[in-house]
């Protein structure tokens, strides 16, 4: 079963051995799906968030991202589906 949304966005805290940061976030950087929103030298901890069209293709990145070299972990933080433009069409339609 496929489900389909107009889009959603993933927020993902990866660790990373520190002296490795650099490797990944250069990795990363060749992933169009992916943006590096913040970083912690000390603790080796990288923000990312990814966004997909299907909760599918938002699996696959995760996975993808718990393989890039280095990464120790990859956990999904917070998940959350677009309006598609015709929901917001017609909810501005009924006010």
């Amino acid at each position: 079963m496929t489900t389909d949304v107009t889009g959603s966005v993933s927020g993902l805290c990866l660790m990373v051995r520190p002296e490795h940061l650099g490797d990944v976030e250069a990795s990363l950087r060749d992933l169009d799906w992916v943006e590096i929103h913040a970083r912690d030298e000390a603790t080796g901890r990288l923000i990312v968030v990814q966004e997909h069209t299907t909760i599918e293709e938002h699996q696959r990145g995760l996975r993808r991202l718990q393989e890039v070299p280095h990464v120790l972990t990859a956990d999904l933080v917070v998940h959350h589906k677009l309006p598609s433009l015709d929901e917001g069409a017609e909810n501005r339609s009924t006010e």
